[in-house]
């Protein structure tokens, strides 16, 4: 015969089991019935290359892409991000889920003020942005924060100063045009799944490169991108479009490097299974100049 205590502990063991056998039904039926709050998205666009050329008249661009699974890519875009996640504007943000974010910098309309913002992919998930006031720009739901905005139903979702939140919808309804040139030099890059990009345009790209004899610009278009080779290791792709007569060279700087050219587009491809090396390789690069001769008279008689 069982003793009383015993009889006590069968009925808790008991009562803990028909808890739990209720606990997973009501699980099964909210996970059946729960989904992603979403929002309506009347103008979209998709992949790395697209969203680019939507901001190719900004001056400095950085692409994170967070579904990246590998540590030292992950390494590599958190400290990016952890100083980019500092800004201000985040007080007034909550994302239900996010993919990857572009962040545009324009060039200064004023002394130390540049219109910036960031696209972020978060499909058709909800966005919650705290706003004083709600307005229609071009059938797009405008939401405004003292300087800061947020254009709701596009994807990317566009968050930044107001200015360049509007001239991204201007952009990406066709109202706006693209900035053609640099467009031109996105479309070129190799079609690799990038997960970490950096992009400088006109004179923020020229100040990264100086050379001794050069006279005027020697770039106007900078791109740095890194992705995970299916393979194993990293491919890295450096394009630049050369304004004088300079252009990349073959090297042994990685374990594969290859140079194409598209005019005085130079786009160098390397891949290495050392991220190190990756991170820091740079293509190597020649410059001609032609500096005139001054013509030997000799002695006038």
């Amino acid at each position: 015969m069982a003793k009383p205590l015993e009889k006590k502990s069968a009925k808790i063991l008991a009562l803990i089991l028909a808890l739990i056998m209720v606990g997973s039904v009501l699980v099964y039926a909210f996970k059946g019935g729960y989904t992603t709050p979403s929002r309506e998205v009347k103008y979209s666009v998709s992949g790395l290359r697209d969203t680019l050329k939507l901001v190719s008249d900004s001056s400095k661009i950085y692409y994170l892409d967070f579904r990246t699974e590998d540590p030292n890519l992950t390494q590599l875009i958190d400290a990016y991000w952890q100083s980019l996640s500092q800004d201000y504007i985040f007080r007034y943000i909550r994302f239900t889920s996010v993919n990857s974010t572009v962040y545009a910098e324009y060039s200064p309309v004023s002394i130390g003020y540049y219109p910036y913002l960031f696209l972020f992919d978060v499909g058709s998930s909800k966005v919650f942005f705290t706003y004083d006031e709600k307005q229609e720009y071009d059938g797009v739901t405008l939401k405004l924060k003292g300087s800061y905005g947020m254009a709701e139903n596009v994807n990317p979702i566009a968050v930044g100063t107001v200015d360049a939140v509007m001239r991204y919808v201007d952009t990406i309804s066709g109202k706006k045009k693209v900035n053609i040139t640099y467009a031109e030099y996105i479309s070129k890059l190799p079609d690799l799944e990038y997960r970490f990009a950096v992009i400088l345009t006109g004179s923020s790209a020229d100040q990264i490169i100086r050379m001794n004899k050069s006279a005027g610009p020697v770039t106007d278009f900078y791109f740095e991108g890194i992705a995970v080779n299916d393979t194993g290791g990293y491919d890295k792709v450096i394009a630049m479009n050369f304004k004088q007569n300079v252009f990349f060279v073959k090297s042994n700087v990685t374990a594969y490097y290859n140079v194409t050219r598209y005019g005085d587009l130079n786009i160098a491809f390397m891949h290495d299974t050392n991220f190190t090396k990756i991170v820091t390789a740079k293509p190597e690069m020649r410059a001609v100049f032609i500096e005139p001769v001054e013509e030997n008279r000799g002695n006038e008689s």
